[in-house]
């Protein structure tokens, strides 16, 4: 009955957060969409002030510190609309009611730890999902974007006029990246400044190979559309050659992936179920290294065994 006392509490606990999170998120898009409107015309009101003062002080001390500037730059790679400060807030929020469900659940402190992991995990595993999921969409549409470029050059149109055709043409994320340097471009930016600001955003290696050779017609001239076109052959071939490569080593990643994650989880819940049976495991002296020999094990098998389904191509 103090279990299910627990779990209820924990449920509404996470309740509570998410609808002060949606409403959060919500007032900032409308307090977004005004300020575009009446580009920064009037004052933002003092109510607005009042909500997003612990949001603006909390990240203004993260970005002192190197780890916030990275989880910035990997939600800008995953099109995650938050935060550094909402990120973390999240994550903390999910470990805490990770943490007291396990222990309500196992009345061990060490099933709340074991489930407070967990939950924290998952947040960075869907950041690290959606990053590699947007890049992988985005060097997929690349070829498509190269030949758009290369059939407005070809026109007689500038560059940043074939830009604008690629956000009209092209579906998500590439019409929102490439939409970003068109107004960088309006906001005064060089075009080669925008499209550094790029290739930093994306992190797409075929991407960053268009933009050195745009930079380098820049400088010394010649036809962009050429150069564009046969780039855009190279990543054509490259892209089929990395698909089958995906195709042919997807059972062996997954495999991977199955194997190390199935005892973590396997352990939390036997854990949860349990715990006397799995605290024998934790008891001081020689059978702790079973855990610890265990875990790094794992560890060093998965890594060993993503090295070896690299292939760079």
């Amino acid at each position: 009955m103090a279990g299910l006392i627990a779990l209820m509490i924990a449920i509404a606990i996470v309740s509570i957060f998410m609808g002060i999170y949606l409403y959060a998120q919500q007032a900032q898009e409308v307090e977004e969409r005004f300020e575009k409107t009446m580009a920064m015309a009037q004052p933002i009101p003092r109510k607005g002030k009042v909500k997003r003062r612990w949001k603006d002080k909390l990240d203004a001390w993260l970005s002192r510190a190197n780890f916030a500037n990275r989880t910035r730059d990997k939600l800008i790679r995953a099109n995650v609309k938050l935060t550094v400060a909402e990120f973390m807030t999240l994550r903390l929020v999910l470990m805490v009611v990770a943490f007291l469900a396990g222990w309500a659940i196992s009345r061990q402190v060490l099933g709340g730890i074991l489930l407070g992991i967990l939950a924290s995990i998952l947040p960075g595993w869907y950041l690290r999902r959606q990053q590699e999921k947007r890049l992988q969409t985005f060097q997929d549409q690349l070829p498509d974007v190269l030949n758009l470029l290369v059939s407005s050059l070809r026109a007689g149109h500038g560059l940043l006029q074939a830009i604008t055709l690629v956000t009209q043409e092209m579906p998500d994320p590439t019409r929102e990246e490439f939409a970003r340097v068109r107004r960088e471009v309006n906001l005064g930016f060089p075009m080669s400044e925008a499209l550094a600001h790029l290739v930093e955003r994306v992190k797409s290696d075929d991407l960053e190979l268009v933009v050195t050779a745009i930079n380098i017609q820049h400088e010394v001239g010649g036809n962009l559309a050429e150069i564009l076109d046969t780039i855009s052959e190279t990543i054509r071939d490259r892209v089929r050659l990395l698909g089958e490569i995906r195709v042919m080593t997807s059972q062996q990643r997954l495999t991977g992936t199955v194997l190390t994650g199935l005892p973590f989880l396997l352990g939390t819940i036997l854990t949860l179920l349990n715990p006397d049976y799995m605290m024998s495991m934790f008891q001081p002296g020689w059978p702790m290294l079973i855990p610890v020999g265990t875990v790094i094990m794992m560890i060093m098998g998965y890594l060993l065994m993503q090295r070896m389904l690299r292939l760079d191509v």
